[in-house]
């Protein structure tokens, strides 16, 4: 297909059939309707957040209805039952970075189309059918895993359908980009403050290169930008009382992700060895640690955390304390 070819004219042929296109469509409809929404005006602090939340949901609840998908599953929601004669589950995580839309920065749609059944939303991220990234910000951009690659394509507002702007994804293998959430350093664990201040200490450092940092409070808008710059995005456990796992569910954002990362060449693990797309579902609103982005930068992070790299960034030659180490 050709940069600007509508997203209906991609999903036809061998890649896709048809009930997994036909609930493709639906999410490109909805995503123009909760674009145009936002666009409209956001809210403020006065309350009205979660309405606006639950407005987006309802829609992509009513488009999914008529797609037909026979289930969906909502981050902290039990899965509802949509249309159970059809082929395709989805889980959904409807509006992540509702807080930045206050500030006019970027929030996102993630979801994850599987086969319908008893165990949906029970299966291993290698099961899914197909996943997206959606992006509301300065142009509304969904990434769409499909058919063993990664597409992005480009919402026209005049027209209210996505067109075709990147064909063929490719995350560059190494990048010196890297993003976290650096306020929650004092909960990391020993490895992951070490890889983040050996990054901070850059070109002097055991890594030898300076690095740049990013950080945006919506996976969504995260997983845009390693699609766009690649780099590595960190979304560590944390040693408080609850935060083994860190704040990203497992079913709902995390498996989605990590299928538009991995077909477009990039990783996804759980910040050491084992694969997003590998990672048991003991329930379906568990949380798990996601590092992601450049294939190198997450073998990178993987290093620190089995002492390969860790023991060598303490070695005599780096071991001034650094910024983020205890």
């Amino acid at each position: 297909m050709m940069v600007g070819s509508r997203l209906a004219a991609c999903l036809g042929g061998d890649e896709a059939d048809r009930a997994v296109a036909g609930v493709v469509a639906a999410l490109g409809k909805a995503a123009a309707e909760t674009a145009a929404l936002l666009a409209r005006g956001t809210p403020d602090e006065a309350g009205t957040a979660p309405d606006l939340a639950a407005q987006v949901a309802d829609n992509v609840v009513r488009v999914l209805r008529e797609a037909p998908a026979a289930m969906v599953a909502q981050r902290g929601q039990a899965p509802e039952t949509l249309d159970s004669s059809a082929p395709v589950a989805v889980a959904l995580s409807a509006l992540d970075g509702l807080a930045n839309l206050a500030g006019n920065m970027p929030a996102g749609t993630l979801v994850s189309l599987r086969p319908a059944g008893p165990d949906a939303f029970g299966r291993p991220g290698r099961a899914q059918l197909a996943a997206g990234v959606i992006t509301y910000g300065p142009r509304t951009d969904f990434a769409l895993a499909l058919g063993g690659r990664t597409r992005v394509f480009t919402l026209d507002p005049a027209t209210g359908e996505f067109r075709l702007s990147r064909d063929a994804v490719t995350i560059p293998a190494t990048s010196p980009l890297y993003a976290v959430d650096a306020a929650q350093a004092r909960f990391w664990d020993a490895p992951m403050r070490a890889f983040v201040d050996d990054c901070l200490r850059g070109a002097e450092g055991p890594r030898g290169q300076d690095f740049a940092m990013s950080w945006c409070a919506s996976l969504a808008a995260g997983a845009q930008r390693v699609l766009a710059r690649g780099g590595v995005h960190l979304s560590p456990g944390e040693t408080r009382r609850g935060g083994a796992n860190g704040p990203t569910r497992l079913v709902h954002e995390a498996q989605a992700v990590a299928l538009v990362v991995e077909a477009a060449g990039g990783a996804a693990t759980d910040g050491r060895d084992a694969a997003i797309l590998d990672l048991p579902v003991l329930d379906l609103h568990q949380c798990t640690p996601f590092v992601f982005g450049s294939a190198e930068e997450v073998a990178c992070v993987g290093k620190y955390h089995d002492g390969r790299r860790h023991s060598a960034a303490r070695s005599p030659l780096f071991g001034q304390r650094g910024l983020l180490r205890a």
